[in-house]
């Protein structure tokens, strides 16, 4: 007999807000506590597919309300290029699941030429989930490596997850980041860290690095004194919103390319797009997740100094990744 979603998968439940999993025999399953008969559970409960189910509301005891929320988290990251962004890439993953004490699933989109490295690194890694490698064999340039952060809304892999974070390869873990993503079960937010102002540079700077000319070329009311936001880490409560503010980027970075007739626009493209995108939908939050994240900026040629602060996670900024990995390996041997 299948498992049921309640002894398959992780759940939230609350007052007080805890991860709890649940077992089951023949007749009956067994969560926080609870026992519950499988016949009289609803059908959504019965079944050991989600099919989009976050979250379920039972009664114990004929009376007493047990809500839970699905548990069901994916990290995923993209890797292109040099040895040194892949080496990042394990030095990020492997501190989610020793110092973050992740127990869930991470996935890597890469192309062709990055798809054995990437392996290498599923067989280093002390993994308590599945691991997943998306192969985009159009994946050439500059500009596919930054976008392909938002190509995974037609992978099955990506489904019914709650939360599904996307992260950076120069991101390191400082904290355990379960009871953060525990949280964010209960957002209807995009969560993201703050940066610099949306107005940063002057009207013929290159910078534009959170999209305020797009904003105003498209009549957008927004202050240019208003929080800009990183897109080295979006963290959606959930696929489905996660899926639906990917394809939108998408198809805002196309009619976009076709409208100037620039392949990249800007250089802070994906960053732009999805600035603007986020602010003008009204879906960004910098709580949960994206509190928990500190820019950190190197400075080339120096020691780094790193900050004794650890809230979560430790985005490395600011110079090229050999300097990048070599802040990093400092970092996690501390």
């Amino acid at each position: 007999m299948a498992l049921t979603v309640l002894a398959k998968h992780r759940w939230v439940t609350t007052c007080p807000t805890r991860l709890v999993s649940g077992t089951e025999d023949a007749e009956t399953v067994h969560i926080d506590g609870c026992t519950f008969e499988r016949s009289a559970l609803p059908l959504s409960a019965q079944t050991s597919e989600l099919n989009g189910t976050r979250y379920l509301n039972l009664f114990s005891e004929g009376w007493k309300l047990q809500h839970f929320r699905l548990f069901n988290p994916l990290i995923f990251s993209c890797a292109f290029g040099s040895e040194e962004v892949f080496e990042c890439l394990r030095l990020s993953f492997h501190s989610l699941l020793t110092v973050g004490g992740y127990k869930g699933d991470l996935a890597v989109i890469t192309n062709e030429a990055g798809e054995e490295r990437v392996r290498r690194i599923q067989q280093e890694l002390p993994l308590k989930g599945v691991f997943s490698v998306i192969v985009l064999p159009d994946c050439h340039d500059e500009i596919d490596f930054c976008l392909a952060r938002f190509r995974f809304f037609d992978q099955p892999f990506f489904r019914d997850r709650q939360p599904l974070i996307y992260m950076d390869a120069d991101i390191l873990c400082n904290a355990p980041i379960e009871p953060i993503l525990a949280d964010m079960v209960f957002s209807d937010r995009i969560h993201v860290t703050q940066e610099g102002v949306l107005g940063e540079g002057h009207p013929e700077s290159d910078g534009h690095w959170y999209g305020w000319r797009m904003m105003a070329e498209a009549g957008m009311e927004f202050s240019r004194t208003q929080r800009g936001f990183s897109a080295g880490m979006i963290g959606c409560s959930h696929s489905a919103q996660a899926f639906e503010y990917a394809q939108l980027i998408l198809q805002c970075a196309e009619g976009y390319r076709q409208k100037t007739g620039k392949h990249r626009p800007f250089i802070g493209y994906d960053q732009c797009l999805a600035n603007y995108i986020f602010l003008k939908a009204q879906v960004l939050s910098f709580d949960g997740i994206g509190a928990a994240v500190t820019l950190h900026r190197l400075r080339s040629g120096h020691v780094p100094v790193f900050p004794s602060e650890r809230r979560g996670l430790i985005h490395f900024l600011a110079v090229p990744f050999p300097e990048k990995l070599a802040a990093m390996k400092l970092y996690a041997a501390q």
